[in-house]
């Protein structure tokens, strides 16, 4: 309910734009209209389409802001299903595992590991898809021959 209820400032956002738009492009229109039937002259004509012009970007702008939230909010609802899939994925198969293949799971998403004054903090990183889901360097996983 939420994201739909986030949805719809967005969606009535988006409409008002589109019909502050569309308002722009008719004004276009009769002022074209207007000199094409000699009704305006040609300074005229420039002065209002330059006018018209600067509304429609000021128009514009709101509008690609409007649309990269959106995106940005996509991109988030994505990567966090990616991230609850992964999590899933490990917690299901965990108790599976083999010692050597538990070793293998945490070179997988360890990224790095700093001891500072006797405590280890370890960084890791979450793969972005499944497809990423291998050893991510090239050195050996069962150490030096």
């Amino acid at each position: 309910m939420s994201e739909n209820a986030g949805a719809q400032p967005v969606a009535a956002e988006r409409k008002k734009l589109g019909i502050a738009l569309k308002r722009v492009a008719a004004q276009e229109d009769r002022v074209t209209e207007a000199y094409v039937s000699e009704a305006m002259n040609l300074d005229r004509y420039k002065e209002d389409m330059d006018k018209l012009t600067s509304h429609r970007q000021e128009l514009d702008r709101p509008q690609r802001e409007v649309d990269q939230c959106q995106r940005q909010k996509q991109d988030t609802q994505k990567a966090l299903a990616r991230l609850e899939r992964f999590c899933h994925q490990v917690s299901k198969g965990l108790t599976s595992l083999t010692f050597d293949e538990r070793q293998q799971l945490l070179r997988l998403v360890t990224e790095r590991i700093t001891v500072e004054n006797g405590v280890a903090r370890i960084d890791t990183v979450i793969p972005p898809d499944q497809d990423n889901l291998r050893n991510r360097y090239p050195e050996p996983l069962e150490g030096p021959a």
